[in-house]
């Protein structure tokens, strides 16, 4: 049997120690003598107190968990007073990753992640913190890549293709969330550094200094585009720092992927155990016919912000080429079932009218008399209403054009036990490719007027730890029926009712 590192001890009471630490250095930091000293600890003895039990818990903790891979399985005991005992086949296994986080590489610790299709959602089955002389328990375990020229498949993505990649699938809400979540996480910490450093006089400061320089523009309007930047630039460093030296290894059981620039990540991910391929891009790549390779797979691009890339950029030819190594009943079909081209008004009619909307804010006042006189207190917002319509119709407008080109692209094939499913989610295309059994859920529904315009919408869900639900709206009623007849018959399916 093995013990985790001793760092688990100190991780394991991380966020109840921030708590404590931090405002016992900010008192500790102005002692400048000996009876301060004597001062401070009578005043703070009942926090160390609590500091000393919260560390004896966590070395407790530590000192009772166990872990051994043997027997073809792995097994993890815990529990101080009641002990529990979880046994992981590794003939189940669908994902094991070893992660070594830059600021654990010098003291000799790494994180491994064992996990399989079942247990909760986006939840990983067995997470240790282990020495890195033990990462050999898990590797010798694992399945390992074949070598040779007929089974062996090598992928390395370089610098300008992870940065391609990186900028594609960067955005300000991502960023956002990160902050956000940073906030949440050490909120406490962060107030008090906000209000040591004085951050928020600084900031208005920076904001009114360049709305100075650019003239006509509102100070408040200058903040916004601040704070969107940097979260895009946010997220982007962190897709560069997650996605780069990316390194792919296959055969047709085995994927073996390496990333990260400071936070390294070993995945070795079964094949057999992927539910579907997606096929992803966005309107630029698609005019240019480029395309990022995502799989859905048990524990693997389960972490917060995280794509589960396969592939990152590849052209048309390279993944022809590279689909039948990877799956070798997956293939790219050309539509059997798709909208006609009257459907564009369906397909278009939500942004179009958000984007009227938006075209009438300058018609505010007309309407809501409260909106001229705020205008008239504040005369600043009269610029901001118009810089933030410019702001807003400007992704609408995007919108607009990714729909209509879903009308031309949304489709689905049913063939030889395979499905391939064209549609998009948001502003992002996919392309769905995986066996009829993967296939869990298929809802066929109707509004009241598509019973006489002979039209409907197909919903598709498949296998996976996270449901997601792939929608192609106004197909043929008729055509849809007859095509999808082998699976509903299969799985004994009916249309749903009109909603």
């Amino acid at each position: 049997m093995h013990r985790e590192h001793p760092l688990r001890a100190l991780r394991r009471s991380t966020r109840s120690i921030w708590l404590l630490i931090f405002p016992l250095i900010r008192g500790a930091y102005h002692i400048a003598s000996a009876e301060e000293v004597m001062v401070w600890l009578r005043g703070a003895w009942f926090d160390l107190l609590i500091l000393l039990a919260i560390l004896g818990y966590g070395v407790l903790d530590w000192f009772f968990r166990e872990f051994a891979v043997e027997n073809g399985q792995i097994y993890v005991q815990e529990g101080i007073l009641v002990t529990r005992r979880r046994y992981l086949p590794l003939r189940n296994l669908t994902a094991l990753t070893i992660e070594h986080p830059f600021w654990m590489r010098p003291i000799g610790a790494s994180y491994v992640y064992a996990d399989t299709a079942a247990g909760l959602l986006s939840s990983t089955d067995i997470r240790l913190m282990i020495r890195m002389r033990d990462e050999s328990l898990f590797l010798s375990a694992a399945p390992h890549v074949r070598q040779g020229r007929r089974h062996h498949a090598e992928h390395k993505g370089g610098f300008w293709r992870i940065l391609l990649f990186s900028v594609i699938f960067s955005n300000s809400f991502t960023g956002l969330l990160y902050i956000v979540v940073f906030l949440f996480q050490f909120r406490r910490i962060v107030q008090d550094l906000i209000t040591e450093f004085q951050l928020n006089d600084r900031f208005n400061e920076v904001s009114e200094n360049v709305s100075r320089k650019l003239s006509g523009i509102p100070p408040i309007v200058v903040t916004v585009i601040i704070v969107l930047a940097a979260a895009w630039l946010l997220s982007l460093i962190i897709n560069i720092l997650r996605y780069g030296k990316f390194d792919m290894h296959s055969d047709r059981h085995t994927v073996s992927i390496h990333s990260g620039l400071l936070t390294r990540r070993n995945h070795i991910l079964v094949a057999e155990k992927v539910n579907y391929a997606d096929l992803r891009q966005n309107l630029w790549t698609k005019l240019f016919r480029v395309y990022s390779l995502a799989v859905s797979i048990p524990g693997y691009g389960n972490q917060r912000g995280s794509i589960p890339i396969w592939l990152p950029i590849q052209t048309r030819r390279e993944i022809d080429e590279a689909l039948p190594m990877l799956f070798p009943d997956y293939r790219r079909t050309r539509r059997d079932l798709h909208p006609s081209l009257w459907a564009l008004w369906g397909y278009t009619w939500r942004p179009l009218l958000c984007g009227a909307a938006v075209l009438m804010l300058d018609k505010l006042d007309r309407f809501f008399p409260a909106v001229e006189l705020a205008q008239t207190i504040f005369p600043p917002l009269e610029g901001a209403i118009s810089f933030f319509r410019i702001m807003l119709f400007l992704p609408i407008a995007w919108k607009i054009l990714v729909e209509a080109a879903a009308v031309l692209t949304n489709g689905v094939t049913i063939a030889d036990g395979s499905v391939c499913m064209r549609c998009c989610r948001g502003t992002t295309f996919h392309t769905i490719i995986a066996d009829t059994d993967s296939v869990v859920k298929i809802k066929i529904y109707r509004h009241i007027w598509q019973f006489w315009t002979g039209g409907c919408h197909l919903a598709v869900w498949f296998r996976s730890e996270v449901p997601r639900r792939y929608t192609i709206r106004c197909l043929n009623y008729k055509e849809t029926m007859e095509k999808l007849a082998p699976i509903l018959s299969r799985a004994g399916g009916e249309p749903d009712d009109p909603s």
